[in-house]
């Protein structure tokens, strides 16, 4: 017997951090009515799911999956949040799912993708669909391999068998307000309920004609969202539901063909006009297919409209655009779901100029294996920083006033003054005993910030080191291999990270309290040699430009390998410090202990910058203390040793950050060690330290 069985899983409330959803319950029912109609999804058994707990989800997924036999269809429909952690991992969130004030997902309380997907290969049902309507839904095809068994012939009314994903969007969904349902499910469920999905000719809607139909409408309504498929073998040919051509089902594909771009001609509304006289539809039934058909892209018109409206008020405040500003066109832009080729549009005609849509240039594939090391030659951010903005502008994240700002010149090139300092370093035995003290010396200049604060930079020797954890390192990382040899031109870096004091000498008496919360702290500013914190990698790349073009001077923030480098100081060991890390040496959560090491002060905070001792370059706090953000991306395995800081990674939203901090334990505070996190998330350790690319030495 072969059966058709459909899992509909919506989920509207969540726990902290999660905001709560209209759509996924109404999603769930419209999808129950279609699948469950006999003359159209004609499925056998629609089990729903709302609002279920971690346990009641995973519980469900594994008994009706369990019950499957080799000839049955199953469908599986998510509708909700869909979540991402920091090494990546996708989950479907449930009713539980909670994000900690880090801003991390609580993965206790969401499902993780690879148990669905295990699910689904130990299922014996040869033809399987699955439709997420989520953000990041497309993660989930990441890894999913083929489970088919090509001996068994397909079933001539199930159409191809394999495997099936359906995702909503690459990078997130879309919920409107007004709308019972989200923008993917209203058409899915439009698709087949009206047999738009079936091209001419077409009893059936395949899994293909499903998302073509989908996608079609979603590029006018909301072109920003990226509708995906992915499949196995002939998963794209899996008949999802029947289609029974009435007679209103007839004039809708007539009215499909004649309309272009979102209106019908006069020679068109009269060939329509003759086929509903044959029809016998009456006017009423027929403006309603009309107006129906014609809706993606009369939605599409009204939020251009609304973007122009806002735009246009803006301008007649101020112009340039201040920060606010900027973001709030940023977030608009986002919640209507524009492509920056749309708003471009608007842009030109408005101000005269693209702002917020600009692009970046393409880039040449680079080599998956270089034949020799090569230089890590440092990239200039000021030239690239605009592009950047524009790329990772549909998050909520700071904007860059100081872009397009007169208010602050640039200075001409002047080489600074410098001086050679000398300093004391550590290297520890395998227990974290003291085994003896070396001298160093370093060359320094100091950059003057204004009202009395100034901040060190350190001179880098250009060299070459190896990247990445040694082979057996202890708690060494997937994303920490395989190691290879850079070579990096000599640089300067900030000897400590950037403290409060500077940040507000540089950035500006308000700039601190925005970093706290929107609220001054006479606590945290009674302490000026702190770390600067709660600061998302826009902030930290804003302080770099304005000290740019106060000084002439080219300061950014580190790449991957500069970063490394620097805090090697030419040592190969887990630590610069030797093999293990004491809370003597560095501040980190001392409860914890890395491989022979000690149990010492857990200290709960950030502690003044310079406290321990520096490395052999001379730099402080390099292990411990805060996070240190980097310029380039996030990359995963087999990608994880990014040599430069190229223009396609300072456009990721994902970067990485180094170095650990007082609240993480000793083994995240290795040289090797790096950490992925959101560009526009912050939190009470998350800090960073610059470089200057000039003068050369």
């Amino acid at each position: 017997m072969v059966r058709k069985i459909a899992l509909l899983i919506g989920v509207g409330d969540y726990g902290a951090g999660l905001k709560s959803l209209r759509c996924p319950l109404n999603g769930v029912e419209a999808m129950r009515s279609v699948l469950s109609c006999p003359d159209m999804g004609g499925f056998d058994q629609v089990v729903t799911l709302v609002n279920p707990d971690v346990g009641e989800m995973r519980s469900r997924i594994s008994e009706v999956f369990a019950q499957l036999t080799k000839k049955d269809l199953i469908f599986f429909y998510f509708t909700g949040h869909g979540i991402k952690d920091m090494t990546g991992e996708f989950y479907l969130t449930t009713a539980q799912s909670e994000l900690f004030d880090s801003g991390r997902p609580n993965a206790g309380k969401a499902v993780e993708a690879h148990f669905l997907r295990r699910e689904l290969a130990n299922a014996r049902a040869e033809r399987k669909v699955v439709v997420l309507d989520c953000c990041f839904g497309a993660a989930f095809a990441d890894g999913f391999l083929s489970m088919d068994d090509s001996s068994v012939d397909v079933e001539a009314h199930l159409g191809g068998k394999g495997w099936c994903v359906l995702t909503a969007s690459t990078r997130y969904a879309l919920e409107q307000e007004g709308e019972d349902l989200s923008v993917y499910t209203r058409y899915l469920v439009e698709g087949m309920k009206t047999g738009g999905a079936a091209p001419d000719g077409q009893d059936f809607i395949s899994a293909q004609n499903l998302h073509e139909y989908v996608k079609a409408q979603i590029e006018v309504a909301a072109p920003a969202m990226q509708p995906a498929i992915f499949n196995s073998q002939q998963g794209y040919e899996i008949i999802v539901s029947k289609v029974q051509l009435n007679k209103e089902k007839r004039n809708r594909k007539q009215v499909q063909k004649k309309q272009r771009k979102g209106s019908i001609g006069h020679a068109g509304f009269a060939v329509l006009g003759q086929w509903q006289q044959r029809l016998g539809l009456l006017p009423e039934q027929a403006r309603a297919i009309e107006n129906e058909t014609l809706q993606p892209y009369r939605e599409r018109q009204k939020h251009l409209a609304l973007y122009t409206r806002a735009l246009e008020a803006e301008k007649s405040i101020a112009y340039p655009l201040d920060e606010v500003a900027v973001q709030d066109l940023k977030d608009l832009q986002r919640l209507l779901s524009l492509r920056d080729e749309d708003v471009g549009v608007v842009e030109r005609k408005i101000l005269g100029e693209k702002v917020l849509g600009k692009k970046s240039p393409p880039l040449e594939k680079p080599p998956s294996q270089p034949p020799a090391p090569q230089p890590s030659q440092p990239v200039s951010i000021s030239s690239v920083l605009p592009a950047v903005a524009a790329e990772i502008a549909p998050q909520p994240a700071k904007s860059h006033p100081y872009l397009r700002s007169a208010r602050v010149k640039a200075k001409p090139f002047a080489r600074p003054k410098t001086k050679v300092i000398l300093f004391t370093t550590e290297n520890v035995n395998a227990q974290g005993e003291v085994k003896k003290q070396l001298r160093g010396e370093a060359t320094t200049f100091t950059e003057n910030l204004g009202n009395g604060v100034s901040l060190e930079m350190v001179r880098i020797p250009g060299g070459r080191f190896v990247m990445g954890a040694a082979k057996g390192e202890l708690e060494a990382n997937e994303n920490e291999y395989p190691q290879r040899e850079v070579v990096v031109p000599a640089f300067w870096m900030g000897r400590c990270v950037v403290t409060q004091a500077q940040w507000k000498a540089l950035m500006g008496p308000k700039a601190i309290s925005a970093q706290l919360g929107g609220h001054s702290n006479d606590a945290t500013l009674k302490k000026p040699q702190q770390p600067i914190e709660n600061v998302f990698w826009t902030d930290a790349v804003s302080f770099c430009q304005r000290l740019s073009l106060q000084t002439g001077r080219d300061y950014q923030l580190p790449s991957n390998a500069q970063w490394e480098y620097a805090c090697r100081a030419g040592s190969t060991t887990p630590f610069y410090f030797g093999e293990t890390l004491t809370p003597e040496l560095a501040n980190y959560n001392g409860n914890y202990t890395y491989g022979q090491g000690v149990k010492g002060c857990y200290r709960e905070t950030t502690t003044a910058v310079g406290s321990f001792a520096p490395n052999a370059f001379g730099l402080y706090d390099m292990h411990g203390n805060v996070w240190e953000w980097c310029l380039d991306r996030w990359q995963t395995h087999g990608k994880a040793l990014s040599l430069d800081a190229t223009i396609r990674g300072l456009a990721s939203k994902k970067k990485s950050l180094r170095g650990g901090s007082w609240f993480y334990l000793p083994s995240n505070c290795r040289s090797a060690y790096r950490m992925t996190y959101p560009f526009h998330n912050r939190t009470d350790d998350r800090g960073f330290r610059i470089i200057c690319l000039e003068p050369t030495a």
